[in-house]
């Protein structure tokens, strides 16, 4: 049995310089044996006058248990015996079409994203049992590379970072560690209810591989970590063809896609959406979205929506993913005056912000308005004056994002499109200081 004193302060050491470290601490065996784990760590630097985090603890409560703010409150005095700073967050767990476990973890996910600051680290107690339970339960759910990696020893989470040091643990060297400490800890009674899939696995399934396979756990730990380096592998070959596929405004190329063999399809579009949404598609969603995009005729303009606002389009063979899609305002302004040096709001459509030193040169007074019909422009630099519909098409510009799109007028003169393009008469000379225009639209249906 491994000294876990030794082993915590090695896995931690790479995160000394942190600012600070928080806890989850739930008041379970596991947490309990991480607090103190990280308390004598701590004392020992002080004991050396060595410079050391500022340790937090959080406890997050679901408020599924008649005894969770007595939990909390035990939790919270164990903090201060420890001098260590305690964070309660009460959450709401809510939902019907996912199981109260997920639902309680996302709950608690979110809690952690909100509290951590920038450059944060969030350790957890999970360990090696965990680990072998959450490869089982997502290999019965026939899951990919990705989710047969289990859970990550570390990954980002909102401003910080999540870290996992008792991973390759097991829950019998905790407990043996926290009965020679002489520590207690919160037994959750709901860890005995077999109705939810990990305590059935743990309760009725765990127990007779052990009889056979008494070293599964870290078996299954070893797999794990072998399937983590192959999605570690196959993201970065990924990375590389979405760099290729996508253009600036982050749509993917569907022509180049479709060239592609159908498993290399899959995947590029799995991590597409990914990257944009984070999002995670089922086989189902991925393949109605192969069917409608990358069999789709070249004038067809096909739209698919996913959970949370997210919807996919495509426009001139680029696929698109936006987020928090809202309904267009059934009208818009006729026309709103702007000068420049504050960020103008535009409700339901976006904002426009100017900053020093572009090529714009307002030369009158400044509105915003939108496409009636008929604009027509004359780009700096050309001879001719051309139709706004032609310059929008050239351009690329998908059809949606169109007839939202702000039209800068000094007087009654077009005198740029967005921060698309500037129109004659209307660029900075070398001896003045022009404004560069950005955009930022929301994603409206």
């Amino acid at each position: 049995m491994a000294e876990l004193l030794p082993l915590i302060t090695k896995s931690l050491a790479p995160y000394l310089t942190r600012r600070v470290w928080w806890l989850a601490f739930s008041g379970g065996l596991d947490s309990q044996v991480l607090l103190h784990l990280v308390w004598r760590l701590r004392e020992q630097a002080h004991s050396s006058d060595t410079s050391f985090p500022e340790i937090r603890a959080i406890h997050v409560d679901h408020q599924l248990q008649a005894a969770s703010t007595a939990w909390a409150d035990q939790c919270e005095q164990q903090c201060v015996a420890y001098n260590i700073p305690f964070t309660l967050k009460v959450v709401n767990v809510e939902g019907r079409r996912r199981g109260v476990e997920d639902l309680a973890r996302v709950a608690r996910y979110q809690a952690f994203e909100a509290t951590l600051g920038d450059g944060d680290l969030l350790l957890l107690a999970h360990h090696l049992d965990d680990q072998a339970e959450t490869l089982l339960l997502r290999l019965l759910r026939g899951a990919g590379v990705t989710g047969l990696a289990a859970m990550p020893v570390r990954r980002a989470l909102g401003a910080g970072e999540l870290y996992r040091p008792l991973l390759s643990t097991s829950r019998a060297e905790l407990e043996a560690y926290a009965v020679a400490q002489d520590l207690s800890w919160v037994d959750d009674p709901s860890n005995l209810d077999t109705h939810y899939r990990r305590n059935f696995l743990r309760q009725q399934v765990l127990p007779q591989l052990t009889r056979h396979w008494p070293d599964y756990r870290q078996s299954f730990g070893r797999a794990a970590a072998l399937q983590a380096e192959t999605a570690q592998l196959l993201h970065g070959y990924i990375s590389q063809d979405l760099a290729s596929l996508c253009a600036e405004d982050g749509s993917l190329n569907l022509h180049k896609l479709a060239a592609l063999p159908e498993i290399r399809q899959r995947a590029i579009l799995r991590q597409f959406i990914i990257n944009r949404s984070d999002l995670a598609l089922s086989s189902a969603q991925l393949g109605t979205i192969v069917e409608q995009f990358l069999y789709a005729g070249g004038d067809r303009q096909p739209q698919f929506r996913l959970a949370a606002g997210v919807l996919l389009r495509a426009y001139n063979q680029q696929l698109f993913c936006e987020l928090g899609v809202v309904e267009a305002p059934s009208s818009l302004p006729s026309e709103l005056a702007w000068n420049l040096h504050s960020e103008l709001l535009i409700p339901g459509v976006g904002r426009l912000l100017a900053t020093p030193g572009g090529p714009f040169m307002p030369r009158g007074p400044v509105s915003i308005r939108f496409r009636r019909g008929g604009e027509r422009c004359r780009l700096a630099g050309h001879a001719h004056h051309r139709p706004l519909k032609k310059l929008l098409q050239e351009w690329g510009l998908p059809p949606w994002q169109r007839e939202q799109l702000p039209l800068i007028f000094c007087g009654e003169i077009l005198a740029a499109v967005a921060d698309l393009a500037v129109c004659e008469g209307f660029g900075a000379e070398a001896d003045e200081t022009g404004w560069n225009i950005h955009w930022m639209p929301e994603a409206l249906t």
